[in-house]
């Protein structure tokens, strides 16, 4: 007989709280991040994104970790130039703003920074608890740079333990700052809501850190994933694009965005199916509770409107708004696919009411 009548509820209150202030469900499916510029972002656990990039970079044959770090630099500026003003003080000043991007990065789960020492041309800086590693040498440079108000090269290496060492090299180029992102498709975000998502059941684990049912969830922004698919894409205009894809993308006409935008639904897909989530669709109704489950709890999208096509589960499905479309179809070919038992194909389509996708089995069935 239990001495105790416990519930099991290992989340943390007072951050779960600070979560809610900062990140906004939409009854769209999204996640708003209030403190950047109202950008939807995607919660996910890091095993999830590693097991995602690892696949789109075996998918593509390319090293995209170069990329990411680029992107992620960028993308980390451009949110800090949305931010207010890093804290000015003739004393402490590079101590209080090393605090400042430390308690933004602890909400977004992305670890804490450190300095080891500094120089007249750079600085060695530490991530400590740190996600993923090129994420992290990325947003380091970028809010070091910030924080001394002059450009650096950098470089990093990993030190064990969930560690990253990045140099900062002085850089005397003249480097414009970056431009907001723009995305190839209307959002219908839709209102604000207090349904659940994945940071509800946060649990505080150290400073950067924190698990939902014992996986690290990590934070990552739209607008990351739009730069690195604008710097991935020139490197793939020799990469021929396979004559037996699953993904149709009506409007988009750039090959080697097309080669990506593949690529990056064809990584989400595997990436779902290894996670051995159970699927159970009886009707075309039963969409909307399973991408409740599997799209909108991360800030992915939420399925509004679900036709049937066919009489072999073939289904047209009506999304209103979407983090990106090819981790959105790919997220939902997998679905399909485990529900069904057998290979699908989709074909995805926009407009003013949202995003359209049509999932079938891909190949015919006598």
């Amino acid at each position: 007989m239990p001495l105790v009548d416990d519930s099991m509820d290992e989340s943390t209150p007072w951050l779960i709280a600070k979560l809610h202030q900062r990140y906004s469900p939409t009854d769209g499916g999204l996640i708003i991040d209030t403190q950047a510029g109202d950008s939807s972002v995607w919660c996910l656990t890091l095993p999830a994104f590693e097991n995602w990039f690892a696949e789109l970079e075996g998918i593509t044959d390319q090293t995209l970790g170069r990329r990411l770090a680029h992107a992620s630099a960028e993308s980390e500026e451009w949110r800090w130039n949305l931010a207010p003003p890093m804290p000015k003080s003739w004393l402490g000043q590079q101590k209080k703003r090393i605090a400042n991007v430390n308690s933004d990065w602890a909400i977004r789960g992305m670890g804490q920074l450190q300095m080891m020492e500094t120089s007249s041309v750079g600085a060695t800086l530490l991530v400590t608890n740190r996600g993923q590693t090129a994420l992290a040498a990325g947003m380091v440079n970028a809010v070091w740079e910030c924080i001394e108000g002059e450009r650096f090269r950098f470089q990093w290496s990993d030190r064990g333990a969930g560690e990253t060492v990045v140099e900062c090299t002085c850089d005397s180029r003249q480097i414009p700052s970056p431009k907001k992102s723009i995305k190839p498709w209307v959002d219908c975000r839709g209102e604000l809501t207090d349904d659940e998502r994945l940071y509800d059941r946060a649990r505080h684990e150290m400073d950067g850190l924190w698990t939902v049912e014992g996986n690290r969830v990590i934070i990552l922004s739209r607008d990351l994933f739009l730069r690195f698919e604008a710097l991935a894409t020139p490197y793939l205009t020799a990469t021929q694009r396979s004559t037996d894809a699953r993904t149709k993308w009506e409007g988009i006409s750039q090959p080697e965005q097309i080669v990506l935008w593949d690529a990056m639904a064809e990584a989400a897909r595997r990436q779902f199916l290894a996670s051995g989530e159970l699927v159970l669709i009886a009707s075309t109704d039963h969409w909307i509770s399973v991408s409740r489950r599997h799209l909108a709890l991360q800030g992915l999208g939420i399925v509004i409107g679900a036709e049937e096509i066919d009489q072999h589960g073939g289904v047209k499905l009506h999304v209103s708004a979407a983090l990106h479309p090819a981790i959105l179809v790919g997220r939902l070919i997998g679905c399909w696919e485990r529900a069904e038992g057998r290979s699908a194909k989709a074909t995805w389509a926009s407009d003013e009411t949202g995003h359209h996708i049509r999932l079938e089995s891909r190949r015919e069935i006598a």
